[in-house]
């Protein structure tokens, strides 16, 4: 029997799931009824589940909850949608979705480096192992820092709380390695090569983030940190959310 606040808890949920965070999820927006990106965060997270030895329900499964998800939100212009992928278990969730103002993608945001680190076999798999990123993003906002960033073992910035970090310089886009392998973050790197800028993967130390920082997800799209170079407005106007509330 299990307890929730008092009351008797009916559902049942594997113990790996429900305890030590044996999931694998996938984060999307959808604009208009319209899921970005749909198959590549299917994708990932077939690949993610079966990597951890996660039986996928199959694509089909989703597709149907989605369907339902967005009848159940017919009028909202934005959605947050999540996929979690469990052992005997999918979810499903929606909600409405409100984007950040406008003037923080011409203003930029702060960080805050943390000294939370990624899992060193988990950091690059979307799993419910989730702790060092709510921690690193409680620190975050105790400082007044929009993002957390964490730390690999070795030292090096490899990942935001909720977003995938990348550093522009000198007319190159670094993408850092070493965190999660950020389906946002990849169509960024797509945009800017057609746009003439070098794109390069990277390991760097704090003190080697020597240039301008971007935060690349599925919610946020592609925010700066502080004000951006004019070079770089295009690829920001180019994944900004198109469900503002200002």
């Amino acid at each position: 029997m299990r307890l929730l606040n008092g009351t008797p808890l009916a559902l049942a949920l594997p113990e790996a799931f429900l305890y030590h965070g044996a999931s694998v999820f996938t984060t999307l927006r959808a604009e208009g009824g319209r899921p970005l990106w749909l198959e590549e965060h299917l994708a990932r997270l077939r690949r993610h589940a079966l990597a951890l030895g996660l039986s996928y329900p199959g694509d089909e499964a989703f597709l149907e909850d989605l369907e339902a998800l967005l009848r159940a939100f017919p009028k909202a212009p934005c959605l947050r949608l999540r996929f979690t992928v469990g052992e005997g278990v999918r979810l499903s969730e929606a909600r409405p979705y409100a984007p950040l103002p406008l003037s923080l993608y011409r203003e930029g945001v702060r960080v805050r480096l943390t000294g939370y680190r990624v899992h060193p076999d988990l950091a690059r798999y979307k799993t419910g192992n989730y702790l060092p990123y709510r921690l690193a993003l409680e620190e975050a906002r105790k400082e007044g820092a929009f993002e957390g960033l964490l730390l690999d073992a070795f030292g090096h910035v490899v990942d935001g709380s909720r977003t995938s970090p990348l550093l522009f310089r000198e007319g190159t886009l670094y993408l850092l390695e070493g965190g999660l392998e950020g389906i946002t973050r990849e169509k960024v790197a797509e945009a800017a090569r057609g746009l003439g800028l070098r794109v390069e993967r990277g390991l760097f130390r704090p003190e080697g983030l020597r240039g301008h920082l971007l935060l690349a997800g599925s919610g946020v799209g592609l925010l700066p940190v502080g004000p951006p170079p004019p070079e770089l407005l295009p690829l920001i106007e180019r994944f900004l959310p198109a469900c503002y509330t200002e």
